[in-house]
């Protein structure tokens, strides 16, 4: 039966093919180091020939390969020096708490500050309905550029909050328009209730939960996500109450009972 290599033997030839083509580039003149390894030198990553998030399995390979295939070492015919810069760059990226420590030091390195482990991650900030990265924190009532949508802000006073739980949901009969797709062409809809939270509407399309929805009525224009889903029947029709929790709302009028807000 014929063998196939394996993905990871197939990575690992991949890489020696990649070191054996490196080699040849590299020359020895009078016993000394070449300039390229010297550049080198306090780089583990580029003395192995990997990449920085090389798994332990690479970094064995290469080390192998560098001193058996590519005769590095100095039973082989290899350079002492040279070997002895293949070695320690072998033991550091070989140990875990070693290799932590130096990539901590290359970090500090290049960017002249410490490497904080607890950072945390840099979560880029989009429209929710047409994907549109925004290069800031949007401000209370702004809209999406491209697909006019509210977008959500972290503005939330307390007070605020407090007065939309006192409010009851006021039913209405409206007509609406919805998208769940950006671009594409509007949905129909026709209003249950709305809150200054969420609202219902009937529709003929099964939208599923988790669903984000721009909104777009005579009385205010939003953006939510789906919470709930029921099938109903009407004259013999098949209709979708659909339950939505705004992300941001702006209504048409500013004064009275709603207001521009973040959900």
């Amino acid at each position: 039966m014929v063998r196939f290599p394996s993905f990871r033997e197939a990575r690992i030839a991949a890489v020696c093919s990649k070191l054996i083509n490196a080699a040849a580039a590299v020359t020895i003149e009078d016993g000394r180091a070449p300039r390229r390894i010297m550049k080198n030198r306090r780089n583990y990553y580029r003395i192995l020939q990997v990449q920085p998030d090389a798994p332990p399995e690479i970094i064995r390979a290469s080390y192998r390969t560098m001193m058996r295939e590519l005769k590095r070492h100095p039973d082989l015919g290899g350079l002492a020096w040279e070997a002895s810069v293949i070695n320690e760059a072998y033991e550091t990226l070989s140990d875990p708490d070693r290799r932590s420590a130096y990539d901590d030091e290359l970090f500090l390195k290049f960017t002249k500050q410490p490497y904080s482990r607890l950072r945390k991650p840099i979560v880029p900030i989009i429209c929710p309905v047409c994907k549109r990265p925004l290069s800031r924190k949007p401000e209370p009532g702004e809209i999406c550029p491209t697909c006019h949508t509210p977008l959500k802000s972290d503005f939330s006073p307390k007070a605020e909050s407090e007065n939309k739980r006192s409010l009851d949901r006021i039913k209405s009969s409206a007509a609406m328009d919805y998208y769940s797709q950006w671009p594409g062409k509007p949905e129909k809809g026709r209003m249950i209730d709305f809150s200054p939270i969420g609202m219902r509407f009937f529709c003929e399309k099964k939208i599923p939960p988790g669903t984000v929805l721009k909104i777009s009525s005579g009385l205010f224009e939003a953006s939510g996500t789906v919470t709930n889903l029921s099938e109903e029947m009407e004259k013999g029709r098949t209709f979708y109450s659909v339950g939505v929790c705004f992300l941001a709302v702006r209504f048409a009028e500013s004064r009275g009972t709603f207001f521009s807000t973040t959900a």
